[in-house]
């Protein structure tokens, strides 16, 4: 077996971004991937404008009485010039009028009718901000993964619609003559479906559904969801006579780049690759899958979307609030409870132990063989979904 670094490792190796791009208006665009940065088709702010509501006016005339000759407001496109002994009333935002270079504020000034004057010499600039203070014309304003705050920006610019990486298709399929949807009484429910749909909810998901522990049955849904770029299973990857998913695999022309990983939980995962489809068998409990989806299959999913392998997992210093026994023969990675710069460890009852999962929202790591005391400094693994 290979150590978790390794496997990532290998996994990053495989990753390359989708190529295809596609134009989508920017309200459906949030989360989407720019294939190319967007440029400032303007100067921004376009025009110089008032910080203040108050006047603007000439500073070289120092603390001299102006007489108001023009009231500006925001949008205004007829502006006065701006001559010795003249101020004009001008709002936050309004574009500053030629011959003007500072804005006094209303409570810094007396006023009597049309004439005002400033309580104390203006400086030249104060309180106005200048023409491409943000952003020069032709200047790359947006990049990247397209957050609330990009696509204002791209608003900013006219940019809409945006060009964008088209989405991973992702196809996932849950194993095991166990599933059932109205289960008996060895039966369980299909609990790792719609688990890992909403892991990958930023992506193309195609879901296959369940699918018994049958050859035949197991290689026709497994090679529909090789048309995807990447493909999830979980359940039938240990050493059991009914775990059928490798051979399965291999008979379809998957090359299996590992099968097993010095990892808990999660030991049994297995990562291959046909052509440009990646595939990621999952163990069935459903805490495993979700930690090897975590750590291998949506990291891959974020470089195929065209960001980074570590955008999809932050890893942060902690101090342990407890102890935590380590593994003699694997990596731990640990459900817990991050708090500011504390990581709480939460029970563990093992790895279908979805109930304790849904308090946590990160993983402690826990190196092989080395126990964690309480006030310990430890490295903690933060899903993106759980990033501020």
């Amino acid at each position: 077996m290979i150590t978790v670094e390794q496997a990532r490792a290998l996994v990053r190796e495989c990753a390359t971004p989708v190529a295809e791009t596609e134009r989508v208006a920017l309200a459906s665009a949030l989360f989407r991937v720019l294939a190319d940065p967007v440029h400032a088709d303007r100067d921004d702010p376009p025009f110089a404008r008032s910080l203040m509501d108050g006047y603007a006016l000439r500073a070289g005339d120092g603390a001299l009485t102006r007489r108001v000759i023009a009231r500006i407001a925001a949008g205004d496109v007829a502006l006065p010039t701006i001559e010795s002994g003249t101020a004009a009333w001008i709002n936050t935002g309004a574009p500053v009028p030629s011959g003007a270079d500072t804005v006094v504020p209303v409570e810094q000034t007396r006023t009597d009718g049309d004439v005002m004057t400033p309580e104390e010499s203006p400086a030249a600039g104060a309180n106005i901000l200048p023409q491409a203070t943000f952003a020069r014309a032709g200047d790359a304003v947006a990049r990247g993964f397209l957050t609330p705050e990009r696509i204002a920006v791209c608003a900013a610019q006219g940019a809409d619609p945006v060009t964008v990486r088209r989405r991973p298709r992702v196809a996932v399929l849950a194993t095991g003559t166990e599933l059932a949807r109205e289960p008996g009484a060895h039966d369980i429910r299909n609990s790792n479906g719609p688990l890992l749909r909403a892991m990958l909810a930023r992506h193309d998901v195609i879901d296959l559904g369940t699918v018994d522990d049958d050859e035949q049955a197991l290689r026709t849904a497994l090679a529909r969801g090789l048309d995807a770029d990447a493909l999830l299973t979980t359940g039938g990857v240990s050493m059991g006579d009914k775990d059928l998913v490798r051979p399965a695999l291999e008979a379809l022309g998957v090359e299996i780049v590992f099968h097993g990983v010095k990892l808990q939980p999660g030991k049994p995962v297995l990562f291959g690759t046909r052509d440009s489809a990646a595939v990621f068998a999952l163990p069935g409990n459903p805490v495993s899958a979700m930690v090897c989806a975590d750590l291998f299959a949506l990291p891959y999913l974020a470089v195929r979307a065209g960001r980074a392998f570590e955008d999809a997992l932050r890893a942060d210093p902690a101090i342990a609030t407890g102890p935590i026994k380590a593994s003699r023969k694997r990596h731990r990675v640990f459900p817990c409870r991050r708090r500011g710069g504390e990581a709480e460890p939460l029970p563990w009852r093992g790895s279908g132990d979805l109930y304790v999962a849904t308090g946590a929202n990160a993983y402690m790591v826990i190196e092989q063989g080395v126990d964690i005391e309480k006030g310990d400094q430890v490295v903690c693994l933060v899903p993106e979904r759980f990033s501020p």
